[in-house]
């Protein structure tokens, strides 16, 4: 199976990742480990060269009329302790002829690059260790001996591939570094399957099966994007299957009119080929009702789906709500005198306040249009509106009908009629007010009251407070 692009970013990431990890620790090896190696070398190497010192120059002092170069204790010393060490021993005087000697070939390569790098001077003797291809450690040991002479004792360390520890330190992170390479690939498959699993059930869902859902059954990151995707999978299966009822809605509501003007239409063509001008005047009438009630009902339909799509923005300013109110009142009173309604009022509301007047206008109308329009004549119509806890509360209670409780959520909802049978209405004025009030940051709520029917309403004094509007245009 061809691995997903994540799968290899994420496995070529983590290989970086190691790398950078492993040359860190190696040069921190380098620097701690090895510094305590040399200086523990130092040390021990110091100890060597003045025990030796010592040794040698016992052995010049107990031959005190021989040549260095005819001292055979001397030179069967040199011997035997180059063999002991497993190094390259031998003595010169200050002239470099070379008296005594633990090997037989010719002086060591190396000693040209030793002597090329940096020494370091212990006291006793300079030791000079070898770096970038020069190979061994090499020790110069200055002697005196009685009666003016002089010599220096050469020691060289010829140094093999198992003395190199970085090597073999490097060759084991090496080999660590490959097994945790090998362990990233079912690291890297189990952090890259939920997100297949992810992309597969978009590919179902674009593909038209809504009621597919992702099954990643995880508790981290992973697991919370699974969970949001199958959130964001049950609002898009609700908007579009609410769409297309709000379409067969909306198809039924403007059939009705249509219905209505065909007929018109029809019996006034009947009548003027008959040459009969009797009630055209209130066919024509009845033709403009019709029309205006379409033009009422796209009206408020492009409203909605604004609404729904937040195209429309709030225009946030400072207002008394109690005027709006007092105004709409005003506006609906010829309506309720009409009908023989009591209208009661209680408002008790004090600025500051700031909302959007048109959108909240548009709100209170509907809400006052409904229960005008559903109240029984010589009914009653209570109006509060009053100061709450950084709200505005506004309620509206009519002698109308009780609701089920089951179905008081549902006049909400576009096209829900729940009044008497043959009432005009779109069904859409309590949606739209819904919609407004929570473009504010507030609630809505129907209740059966005692009295009546009642609608209630919080909306913040201030949305932009703790409820930024959600709407931007």
């Amino acid at each position: 199976m061809k691995p997903s692009k994540l799968y290899i970013k994420i496995f070529i990431s983590f290989l970086l990742i190691l790398i950078v990890a492993e040359l860190l620790i190696f040069g921190l090896f380098g620097i701690i480990v090895g510094r305590h190696i040399r200086s523990e070398f130092d040390r021990y190497a110091s100890a060597q060269v003045m025990l030796v010192k010592e040794i040698v120059e016992g052995k010049v002092r107990a031959a005190p009329g021989v040549e260095l170069s005819q001292n055979e204790s001397l030179k069967g010393f040199i011997r035997d302790w180059g063999e002991l060490l497993g190094a390259e021993v031998w003595l010169q005087d200050s002239g470099g002829e070379v008296l005594a000697k633990s090997f037989r070939e010719g002086m060591p390569k190396e000693l040209d690059q030793l002597k090329a790098g940096r020494g370091r001077d212990l006291g006793h003797f300079k030791l000079y260790h070898g770096r970038r291809g020069s190979r061994g450690v090499y020790a110069i040991v200055p002697m005196a001996f009685e009666g003016g002479k002089s010599a220096e004792l050469h020691v060289f360390f010829a140094r093999t591939e198992s003395s190199h520890p970085e090597g073999g330190f490097a060759l084991g992170l090496g080999m660590i570094g490959v097994v945790i390479a090998l362990l990233v690939i079912p690291v890297s498959r189990f952090i890259s399957k939920p997100i297949n699993e992810l992309r597969r059930s978009a590919r179902r869902i674009a593909e038209g099966d809504l009621s597919h859902r992702a099954r990643v059954k995880r508790k981290d990151e992973i697991g919370h994007l699974g969970s949001a995707f199958n959130h964001m999978a049950d609002r898009l299966e609700k908007m579009i299957r609410g769409g297309r009822e709000l379409t067969a809605h909306i198809s039924h509501e403007l059939r009705t009119p249509l219905a209505r003007i065909r007929i018109a239409e029809e019996m006034l063509r009947e009548k003027l080929e008959k040459g009969n001008h009797k009630d055209l005047d209130r066919h024509l009438d009845d033709i403009r009702e019709d029309i205006e009630e379409l033009d009422d009902l796209i009206g408020r339909i492009l409203m909605l789906s604004k609404l729904d799509l937040k195209e429309r923005s709030l225009s946030l300013e400072d207002f008394n709500p109690v005027d709006l109110m007092n105004g709409l009142l005003s506006r609906l009173k010829p309506s309720m005198d009409q009908k023989g309604l009591h209208l009661t009022t209680d408002i008790s509301f004090e600025p500051p306040f700031s909302a959007d007047p048109e959108a909240l206008q548009t709100a209170f109308s509907n809400i006052l249009d409904n229960a005008v329009k559903y109240s029984p004549p010589g009914g009653r119509l209570d109006v509060e509106m009053k100061s709450g806890e950084k709200a505005l509360e506004f309620s509206v209670t009519n002698t109308a009908d009780r609701i089920p409780e089951k179905d008081l959520d549902l006049i909400f909802e576009p096209f829900q009629r729940l009044g008497k049978r043959g009432e005009k209405g779109s069904g859409l004025g309590l949606a739209i007010v819904k919609k407004i009030v929570e473009a504010h940051g507030g609630t809505i709520q129907a209740r059966n009251r005692e009295r009546g029917f009642a609608i209630e309403m919080k909306l913040p004094r201030n949305p932009m407070e703790d409820h930024p509007p959600p709407l931007k245009g």
